[in-house]
């Protein structure tokens, strides 16, 4: 296991002890739980269109014959802050990867992930791009673009959380 692997490997242990201890003083909290409810609305909004798109389904398959643009050091960059993001949504964490040389959470279905980095929501191959369209790639970019400013605030409401109630690195 190389360096960076261990490395995530801490993130996900760091955000899945977050969710046990803060998890749902976080989601009880009446802000920061309206904001974790608000980006849960922009996933769901977000992943229909990818489902109806036909885009979950390209990319899934794609990520498991060719890994494309789910490599591995995309997975490696994730942070526990999104990872606990991820888990105050309902992700599972992988203990491992299933798919060697690929990112660490694509799984048999795509990606495990509900929160993921802009670059897995905005990066459409030059295959995919022609087969949607203008149009369609637009209004997914549109709700990506929401999505993904649902979870900057979030994130950023929770790091001041974590400040003001000193919150151990160790956490």
């Amino acid at each position: 296991m190389g360096e960076a692997e261990k490395n995530l490997k801490k993130q996900i242990e760091r955000a899945s002890l977050l969710d046990a201890r803060l998890g749902a003083v976080c989601i009880e909290d009446p802000a920061l739980g309206g904001l974790i409810r608000e980006l849960c609305r922009q996933v769901r909004r977000t992943d229909s269109l990818m489902l109806s798109s036909g885009v979950a389904a390209a990319c899934a398959g794609c990520a498991k014959t060719r890994g494309s643009c789910c490599f591995r050091e995309m997975g490696e960059s994730y942070g526990f802050l999104q990872l606990f993001v991820n888990r105050l949504l309902g992700a599972e964490l992988p203990p491992k990867s299933d798919f060697s040389g690929s990112c660490f959470f694509v799984g048999e279905k795509g990606c495990r992930l509900k929160v993921r980095h802009s670059f897995c929501l905005n990066y459409f191959c030059p295959d995919l791009t022609t087969t949607l369209g203008d149009e369609t790639l637009l209004d997914i970019q549109r709700q990506v673009g929401k999505q993904l400013l649902a979870g900057w605030e979030l994130e950023r409401a929770l790091s001041r959380f974590f400040t003001s109630h000193s919150i151990p690195e160790h956490l």
